[in-house]
């Protein structure tokens, strides 16, 4: 019983996120739902993104001096997609990206473990401002990163892309594609005909 309550602990110990960071996992989750999540997804079973993971796809818009920027995006949505996040991504578009929706607005943690691409992580407050910005984050490692301000979305994009693009912190962003129900409205494109 001893080996077998070891190697239980070495699994789990075992486990690798892609974002977010392990101390960044919602401690209000009940049993069942951590339940549910861990039947979802074990990020470590394979490089393989699962059938049905990243389905969903929106746009970001960020508006910059010069002109409004569009990033075509894999929408991270639920506890599993979060957790794989863009692990074991050989390439990614240079104008694409995947965005990371949280439930709550708070200082968000991601590290790099599975993660193979150098990654530019652009962190969203509530409002649809951003807050901070980590730029070419070093893959394979388990070093966190984050910003000092709370957020709730997180884009994250090829490394150099923030830069060479012109984004910066107080630049507002826009949502498309991504469920309403998910995502403060002032996150949302104007409706046709409303006042800017």
């Amino acid at each position: 019983m001893h080996a077998s309550w070891h190697s239980l602990v070495v699994v789990v110990a075992s486990v690798a996120c892609a974002a977010p960071a392990p101390d960044d996992r919602a401690v209000d989750a009940t049993p069942a739902k951590r339940a549910e999540h861990a039947r979802v997804i074990d990020p470590t079973t394979s490089e393989a993104t699962p059938p049905g993971f990243f389905e969903q796809r929106g746009t970001v818009t960020v508006a910059t001096p010069a002109g409004a920027l569009r990033f075509p995006v894999e929408l991270a949505l639920s506890d599993g997609e979060r957790q794989r996040g863009l692990m074991f991504r050989e390439r990614l578009d240079a104008d694409a990206g995947m965005l990371f929706v949280f439930e709550r607005t708070k200082v968000q943690s991601f590290w790099m473990k599975n993660t193979r691409l150098p990654l530019d992580m652009i962190f969203i407050d509530d409002d649809g401002t951003i807050a901070g910005i980590v730029e070419d984050a070093e893959p394979l490692t388990t070093i966190s990163r984050r910003v000092p301000k709370p957020s709730r979305y997180v884009l994250e994009l090829m490394a150099g892309s923030a830069r060479a693009r012109g984004l910066a912190v107080g630049q507002r962003v826009t949502f498309e594609g991504v469920p309403p129900s998910l995502v403060s409205p002032a996150l949302l494109p104007a409706a046709p005909g409303s006042p800017p």
